[in-house]
Parts: C-alpha cells; structure tokens; sequence
C-alpha cells in the first residue's frame, strides 16, 4: 500500500454560460461528469474521488455515479471565483474527516477522453517525489513563429523576428496545456497560497495524442467530442 494519499478533485459548478448543463448533459450514453468520475475511481493509485460543486443536481449525479460530494461555497462558484480556490476548500473539506491528502488531482468534467495510463503517469511522477506539480501537455498544431498580432487591420509576426514562411518541418515545435489532468504536492500548494497557478515548484509534463486532448466548453466542441467518441466505439469496439 503506497504511503501518500492521493486526492482526485472534480470541480463542477453550475450555472455553465457556453451549454446550460453541460456537465450532467448526456455523452456517449452517460452524464459528461461521469466520465471523468469513473476514470478516476477505476485508477488504483486514488484514494478518494470527490465533486466540488454548488449544484444540486450535479451532486445527485456526482453520487449516483459514486462519488462523494463537497458542496462548494457561493462565492467559490461564480464566474470570477478560481478552480485553485476550489481545490484548497475541497483539500480542508476532506482533511476535517481526519483523511490526509499528499496530492491532490484535477480532473476537470469537461475532459472525457483522458487515458487512464495518462492519469495514472502523473500520479506516479509524484508519488516517485520526480515533481512538485504535473500538468498533461500536447503538441501545439500551430508553431509559435506562425502566429500573428492584427491590431486597427495591421498585421505583424506575434514573435518578433520570426518567419511564418518556413516549412513546417523547420518551425519550432511548441506545446500547449490540455486541461486534462492536473497534479500537485498539497504542501507546494499552500505554501504559495498567492498563487493562481497549479504548476508550482518543480515541474513536470505528460505529453498526451491529440485526438484525446478534447475539452468541451461549446455547444460545437459538443458535437465534435460526440463525433469523435462515435469513431472511437466504432474502431476500438468499446
């Protein structure tokens, strides 16, 4: 049995602006949230799964699919609040059971097609002391030297100096943060309690494919996940 206690924290507040529901709306036959709660149940590294959410029917779900519940603050809910501050509350919520917490995990519910291998890789990054914080990452599709500023109709390279006009082959290769999977030290988290960021200290990436990078924030990035979710059940046979 591994010494440090891993805390997976779900954050789902209400009150979605881009889809109303989204994360109770039915996805590839189950409720979006539960993805996310059952791949954080099934990952034998976890030793506790909770929603953060100031929703009652998202916790009906949350509870349903097997999850504990912490309700969350109004104040830690609204469009202004910060999911760090809602992992700190969720952190002291489980702490007053008498239950530790080592590491805490981020899965955020609009992530359905994150790998259980993934999660699991960044667990163990931090178990094996490797990093103070993990963040799944995967290649940007555009080169930094291919972006631009417009600014009143003019347009210039967003990085000074850079040529555009270079084959892909010879552009710098960059990489973007996912939002699939977050983790961190719960020490190196309160003890820079300033901080918006949940990579702190030492820090350390996973790179994950593409096609499984998907985050859903539109009602398109809705239809796009159904679409790509029905490729993959048709070609793994799920």
């Amino acid at each position: 049995m591994q010494e440090k206690k891993v805390l997976a924290v779900i954050p789902a507040r209400g009150g979605s602006k881009g889809i109303p529901g989204k994360n109770i709306k039915p996805f590839a036959g189950k409720p979006l949230i539960a993805h996310s709660i059952e791949t954080a149940l099934n990952c034998p590294l976890i030793d506790r799964t909770v929603v953060s959410t100031d929703d009652a029917p998202i916790a009906e779900v949350a509870r349903a699919h097997g999850a504990e519940v912490i309700d969350r603050p109004g104040e830690l809910a609204s469009d202004a609040a910060l999911v760090i501050d809602a992992i700190k509350h969720a952190i002291l919520e489980v702490e007053c059971d008498d239950q530790p917490v080592d590491i805490v995990m981020l899965l955020e519910p609009t992530s359905p097609f994150r790998r259980p291998e993934d999660l699991e890789e960044c667990i163990q990054v931090l178990l094996d002391d490797r990093a103070d914080s993990v963040a799944t990452f995967t290649e940007s599709h555009v080169s930094p030297n291919r972006l631009w500023r417009v600014s009143d109709g003019v347009v210039e390279p967003y990085i000074e100096g850079a040529v555009p006009w270079l084959p892909r082959q010879k552009q710098p290769v960059a990489h973007e943060l996912t939002g699939q999977i977050y983790g961190i030290s719960r020490k190196v988290l309160f003890e820079q309690p300033d901080s918006i960021s949940l990579l702190l200290g030492r820090k350390y990436a996973v790179i994950t494919p593409r096609e499984t990078a998907l985050d859903i924030d539109t009602e398109f990035d809705f239809v796009m996940a159904e679409k790509v979710m029905e490729h993959f059940q048709r070609n793994t046979h799920l």
